[in-house]
């Protein structure tokens, strides 16, 4: 249990990716610039630091992604720029040398992921709980904030935890993420602690999230995953002003599950589609199987099936271009039996195949919520937010990072490099504070 009479110089309220790294190089930079180390006391709700870490990339912690500095922004759309001081201190290819120091090599795979070479979330967690102990930081797990308040005659933040022992600090960093994977203890409190003290808050939304879809016959594909699959929005009526942006095709692998679909291609565009449906009861998902050839294209190889293959059977001439269990599935779906051959296609199966393929129309009605999504968009109004130090513009001594903020990337390391580089600028400007205010 922690002494509620001593003052810390910083409390962080979270320690997950950006928490964890900003007591570190708070720490870190204290002793570069030869200081005394600060008094860090870092809180965590759960039993253990690092637990939604620990989750990520199925248990194997997808930690960054290979792109460059630009490549990486443009992944956070309208308001990746923010990012920009943030990457520039601490960008991918730092954040894996601070691993590699630390004995955690990493190393690249399918579409620019960065996994640690032991392919074991447990060791990026590891890592930082053993340096966060060299410093020292004070780690005091199962340990929920329930209220956060500002006293401006003492210059001193007062955290009073569900316990009811109460912590004093000079500085405060709020990284208590935001409102997904609700089991993991994220359940939206870094917006009441800004909010109390003084914040705007950008409605949270699920992302990331799979989505509920009507058509019965996905459940029979549940468990199968396609690749390279375009998947287009299609709104029912004139598309509205979105904070999300206007909605762009995704590019990706998609998966069938028993309530309706997942996969990147589909949890890339869920952000936008969670938007929607708070305008529309439902959005229609135009899904390409066979992207790389066209319609043209697809229908000269029917024809050909029809005269130089006709006694192959439809289904495995298919099965040929999208994996079985779909093939068989689209086959049903426009009234081809199993026995059938290419000869005895008719022009209106070619058709409906054709549709298949090219452009299956899925009627989503929601998302899974927040309790599957894996980051939430919204958050703390980014303009209220010094990009440079991620220091708070209505409180000098508040800092925040990581999912709290009105910042969300798609699925593949984005957003657990977001909170990284988050919170080690914030570390690293609290640092900076404490001095010139010693």
């Amino acid at each position: 249990m922690a002494d509620t009479t001593i003052t810390h110089d910083v409390i962080i309220l979270g320690a997950g990716a950006a928490g964890m790294m900003a007591a570190i190089s708070c720490g870190e930079e204290a002793l570069a610039r030869g200081q005394a180390i600060p008094r860090i006391a870092i809180l965590e709700k759960n039993p253990q630091p690092g637990i939604k870490v620990l989750v990520c990339g199925g248990g194997r912690c997808n930690l960054t992604n290979a792109g460059d500095i630009d490549f990486l922004i443009a992944q956070f759309g309208r308001n990746g720029r923010f990012l920009t001081p943030a990457l520039r201190t601490l960008d991918n290819t730092g954040l894996r040398n601070w691993f590699a120091q630390r004995g955690v090599p990493t190393h690249e795979e399918h579409d620019g992921k960065i996994y640690p070479d032991s392919n074991k979330a447990s060791s990026v967690v590891n890592a930082m709980v053993q340096r966060m102990r060299e410093l020292p930081v004070h780690i005091s797990a199962q340990c929920a904030a329930q209220s956060v308040t500002w006293n401006p005659s003492t210059n001193m933040f007062h955290v009073t935890t569900a316990t009811g022992q109460i912590f004093h600090s000079r500085f405060l960093l709020i990284a208590v993420g935001g409102q997904s994977y609700t089991r993991m203890g994220t359940t939206g409190d870094g917006y009441t602690f800004a909010q109390a003290l003084g914040h705007a808050i950008i409605t949270p939304r699920p992302a990331i999230v799979p989505l509920l879809c009507k058509q019965a016959w996905i459940s029979e594909l549940k468990g199968l995953a396609v690749e390279d699959v375009t998947i287009r929005i299609e709104a029912p009526g004139p598309l509205p002003r979105l904070a999300t942006g206007k909605p762009q095709p995704s590019t990706n692998d998609m998966m069938f599950t028993h309530f309706g679909l997942s996969g990147p291609a589909v949890l890339n565009i869920s952000e936008i589609v969670a938007e929607l449906l708070e305008k529309f009861p439902e959005i229609t998902l135009r899904a390409d199987f066979v992207r790389r050839i066209n319609h043209e294209e697809l229908g000269r190889l029917f024809r050909q099936w029809h005269t130089a293959e006709g006694r192959k059977l439809v289904r495995s001439k298919l099965a040929e271009l999208i994996p079985h269990r779909l093939a068989d599935m689209f086959c049903r779906l426009s009234d081809i039996d199993s026995q059938q051959v290419c000869a005895n296609l008719t022009g209106r199966q070619m058709q409906e195949l054709a549709e298949h393929l090219k452009a299956t129309a899925f009627t989503i009605y929601a998302t899974r919520g927040f309790k599957e999504a894996m980051v939430t968009a919204g958050g703390v109004r980014l303009d209220e937010i010094n990009p440079n130090t991620m220091q708070s513009r209505i409180n000098p001594r508040l800092f925040l990072a990581g999912e709290v903020l009105d910042l969300t990337g798609p699925s593949g390391g984005y957003n657990l490099q977001l909170a990284f580089s988050t919170g080690y600028l914030a570390g690293v400007s609290i640092a900076h504070q404490l001095h010139e205010n010693a």
